[in-house]
């Protein structure tokens, strides 16, 4: 597990030159770790912010308030939150599931037959 910031740089710094299949791998998984530290970490302040607001209960400016059930409702916004940042790291797979469908009988042709006029700057 690494910082978010240090999750975000390795993404920013993965380009799409070269062997594009390589870098769109390395992309997806910088991803799908970004995604699950997030969903993690919104799953463990959902519990907290819950906890610490069913702790008002009782409370003298809360009188006939349904505590309970407004600390679900609030802790509900994270949860949604953290199915968004599952919901990333799945359409990350499918970022790249859909590269190597569309490009899958390019990159398993014969590499020297195929390329010798090819001058791109990015490459299967």
């Amino acid at each position: 597990m690494g910082t978010g910031q240090a999750r975000l740089d390795e993404i920013a710094k993965i380009e799409f030159h070269g062997r594009v299949a390589e870098q769109i791998t390395a992309y997806t998984v910088a991803t799908q770790r970004l995604a699950h530290d997030l969903a993690r970490e919104l799953d463990a302040a959902t519990a907290a912010a819950e906890s610490a607001m069913d702790q008002l209960k009782g409370h003298p400016l809360l009188m006939g308030i349904d505590v309970r059930l407004r600390a679900w409702w609030v802790a509900r916004q994270l949860a949604e939150a953290r199915e968004l940042a599952q919901g990333i790291s799945a359409e990350a797979v499918k970022f790249n599931l859909q590269f190597r469908r569309e490009f899958l009988d390019a990159m398993q042709k014969k590499r020297p037959e195929q390329r010798k006029d090819y001058k791109g700057k990015v490459d299967l």
